[in-house]
């Protein structure tokens, strides 16, 4: 049974805290409720279902208890992907993208502008404001432009990442300068609020926590505890970031906007977690939706992170994804709009792939690594010699340790992999 507690930020900031004067239940999020064209998308960095677990995160939970909740969510094994996938709509692997693994500060790499039409120079295009908020990292950091090459008509943030929470590099519109002596999780929430309250109608925010370096947060950000080891900072950093979400919310839903948060990849290996892993807690993560136009409840629908961009273009009242007729809009994603509003969608399977930065996985497929997972079943090939094709059991092997192709195959296996191979047939 999920129990709703007492968001932080409420205590710590009385009846302007998110939560202060809303139902628990009932029409906050209720899908009677219009959409009314205001949107923010927040993605949290290195927290997995695992790390959520053992986190203090009360104005999560609220969002998960009081909208709706999504745990079949699949992302990349790593950000810049799964990032990628937000703003194009696309595979990692699709050759107007070509995006498969992380983008070093000092690389020359770019993602694409064109010919895909990155999600908020579709949304910008059809009259409504966009800003981005926080880090970017689908590009060099000298690249300071990019973010509002991509539509976002204004850019605040860190680009990529960052050696000190305290001390760090702001890029603002295209000017950079030093930032020193503000956590950076505070500023980034800072700045989400001024587009807020300015009404901007699509606000992305993607904050840099809970991402290395591991640190002890600011002391009023997260409930006093013996911190005696990396997991423990990595569950504080996880708390100051819940509680900073909260302040946004609580100016952000009075405003009448939509919220969705979701998680780039799986809780960071050096403490234990499975980022970087096409295991379950490395590609799937939670994905948490409240407001007007969301129906609550706990959804397991097969969507994936390519699937964000329709989906908020269709909120906005524009065509994109699969069978829009627009190919260039979202061409690997499918709209989930009517799960928003409260009918889960049942999908065949999500797909995702990783590959080296700066290679063309088909002309040099060695380092290919594909995913395909449907109902109970997940399948990966990494092509190159002596690397046989796997395929698990998800739900009776969490630990996906158990190859079904080292056996006869059960009827509902071999109808797998008979769409697995229609699937890659058509990458």
């Amino acid at each position: 049974m999920m129990i709703l507690r007492i968001p932080l930020c409420l205590l710590a900031l009385g009846p302007l805290a998110f939560g202060a004067g809303l139902p628990t239940s009932g029409p906050v999020g209720d899908a009677g409720s219009p959409f009314q064209d205001k949107l923010l998308v927040i993605d949290l960095d290195d927290i997995g279902f695992d790390m959520l677990a053992e986190a203090r995160t009360p104005n999560l939970d609220f969002l998960r208890d009081n909208g709706r909740f999504y745990t079949s969510f699949m992302t990349a094994t790593i950000c810049s992907p799964t990032r990628a996938m937000f703003n194009t709509g696309a595979y990692p692997s699709h050759p107007d993208l070509l995006l498969g693994s992380l983008v070093p500060a000092g690389s020359f790499f770019q993602m694409p502008t064109s010919p895909l039409v990155p999600l908020a120079t579709l949304v910008a295009n059809h009259g409504y404001s966009t800003a981005k908020v926080g880090k970017w990292h689908l590009s060099g950091v000298f690249f300071r432009d990019h973010p509002q090459n991509c539509g976002w008509q204004t850019y605040e943030g860190s680009m990529s990442n960052v050696g000190d929470y305290l001390d760090y590099s702001k890029n603002v519109n295209g000017t950079s300068s030093d930032k020193v002596g503000i956590y950076l999780t505070t500023d980034e929430t800072d700045d989400a609020i001024n587009r807020v309250v300015a009404g901007v109608n699509l606000i992305s925010l993607s904050y840099h926590s809970a991402h290395q370096p591991i640190h002890v947060p600011p002391a009023s950000l997260f409930q006093p505890r013996p911190l005696n080891h990396r997991r423990d900072l990595v569950a504080a950093m996880v708390e100051a970031c819940d509680t900073e979400l909260g302040r946004l919310l609580s100016v952000a839903l009075p405003l009448g906007y939509t919220v969705i948060v979701f998680v780039d990849n799986g809780t960071d290996h050096v403490v234990g977690g499975e980022k970087g892993r096409i295991t379950e807690g490395g590609i799937i993560n939670p994905m948490w939706a409240y407001g007007p136009g969301v129906e609550p409840g706990v959804d397991d629908s097969r969507v994936a992170v390519y699937d964000l961009y329709p989906t908020i273009a269709n909120l906005f009242g524009i065509e994109a994804g699969k069978g829009s007729g627009f190919p260039l809009r979202g061409p690997d994603s499918e709209s989930f709009i009517q799960s928003l509003r409260g009918t889960p969608v049942h999908r065949r399977f999500t797909y995702v792939d990783r590959f080296a930065l700066f290679t063309n996985p088909r002309s040099n497929p060695i380092n290919w690594r594909r995913v395909v997972r449907g109902d109970g079943f997940k399948y990966s090939d990494a092509l190159g010699p002596a690397v046989p094709p796997v395929l698990w059991d998800y739900e009776a092997n969490p630990t996906e340790d158990d190859n079904l192709f080292d056996r006869p195959l059960s009827a509902d296996a071999r109808a797998f992999t008979a769409l697995v191979r229609g699937v890659l047939d058509e990458l």
